[in-house]
């Protein structure tokens, strides 16, 4: 993904994002400015509710961590406990992304992935096209109030035209 600095206006390769004040921004390669990142509509509302979720969530024992993985942009909200570097998490992230990705060659209608690693879940769901939030937690399941708050993704949410994800 390519953007431009408003200071110089010089294209700058947007590898990751500098949250600043809760907006986020990228640093221009050329002169060094930051220059504010605009997120479409449906990605800078999720943003938004993003915070309310990750403090809801804490009322929940069963929930470790979570966060929230843009494909292009790398992690943006990170809730996960501080053992986990944010390479880790962008590691972790990408590596879902991709597994959610092939889940979808096959079965266009799936909306959320779990996974199971020891006595460890992650539950992964699409928010839109390349925005995903991955929760960790000790049970397979999200408590239903907590879970209905991300249901389901938009219509078209996995990039395909005319899918609706129910």
């Amino acid at each position: 993904m390519i953007a431009f600095c408003e200071d110089c206006g010089k294209k700058n390769p947007l590898n990751s994002l500098e949250f600043i004040a809760g907006k986020p921004a990228f640093r221009c390669a050329a002169c060094g400015c930051l220059s504010p990142y605009h997120f479409n509509p449906r990605e800078a509302l999720i943003l938004d509710q993003a915070d309310g979720f990750f403090e809801e969530s804490r009322a929940f024992p069963e929930i470790l961590g979570s966060f929230l993985f843009h494909r292009e942009l790398g992690v943006l909200k990170n809730h996960m406990p501080g053992l986990l570097k944010p390479s880790d998490l962008d590691f972790l992230g990408r590596h879902l992304a991709d597994i959610y990705g092939s889940c979808q060659s096959g079965l266009d209608r799936v909306n959320e992935m779990a996974l199971c690693v020891a006595d460890k879940h992650m539950i992964v769901r699409i928010l839109g096209e390349n925005l995903f939030l991955t929760i960790a937690c000790t049970a397979p399941d999200l408590p239903r109030d907590l879970s209905a708050n991300f249901s389901h993704p938009p219509p078209g949410a996995c990039g395909k035209a005319g899918h609706h994800a129910g």
